[in-house]
């Protein structure tokens, strides 16, 4: 590898640390703020911006972090979204127009470049989403509207009324021989809709 990928290589694995949930579209344009002659050369070299996010994923597949519990959260895996995120990330999608920064649908996209199998999310105990296997880059949708005590909740609601509902995802990895799992906790806004998902080590995401 030359030095500037060597280089790149090791910003992206930087990045990864700090920001493990972040796609691989958000850390090529960090790697272009933080080292932008040594991305230049890289981008000329490699001018599909698809080839380029290709080789984020191996970048970060190369990262070598101290061995995890078999069932420990892998939040690059799978992730949150909302309508027009999902939009962003899937132009054949299309998400409905509103001028409101939240969503009232909510996705969970696989993050990595491997599927993931036997994907169950429950929201406050209650199951909301099944996918026997997800391949890289697909989405299953939070099916919310079937748990009957939040749907109470926001017919019973004043207008902008908030409540927090734990969201909890299982799945296995490796053809099924790994087991992953994350938790969290998602915004909710009685008017405007899904507003964040905070995961349990703190981090936080906007649902938009």
């Amino acid at each position: 590898m030359s030095r500037p990928r060597t280089e790149l290589e090791r910003l992206t694995q930087n990045v990864e640390r700090v920001h493990p949930d972040w796609l691989a579209r958000q850390v090529e344009r960090e790697l272009e703020a933080l080292a932008p002659v040594v991305y230049g050369h890289w981008k000329d070299e490699t001018p599909s911006l698809e080839a380029r996010l290709r080789q984020v994923q191996r970048w970060r597949k190369g990262f070598r972090s101290p061995p995890r519990p078999r069932a420990s959260p892998l939040y690059r895996h799978i992730w949150p979204v909302g309508e027009r995120q999902r939009q962003e990330l899937d132009p054949q999608y299309i998400a409905r127009p509103t001028r409101l920064k939240a969503s009232h649908r909510v996705f969970l996209r696989n993050c990595s470049p491997d599927s993931v199998q036997e994907l169950r999310a429950r929201l406050a105990g209650e199951e909301v989403a099944y996918e026997p296997s997800l391949l890289p880059g697909h989405f299953v949708e939070v099916d919310w509207s079937r748990h009957e005590e939040l749907l109470r909740w926001l017919l019973e609601s004043s207008d902008h009324a908030t409540r927090r509902c734990k969201l909890s995802v299982e799945f296995a990895t490796d053809r099924g021989t790994r087991s992953g799992r994350f938790d969290g906790e998602l915004d909710l806004d009685s008017t405007d809709g899904w507003q964040a998902f905070v995961a349990s080590d703190g981090s936080r995401k906007e649902i938009e």
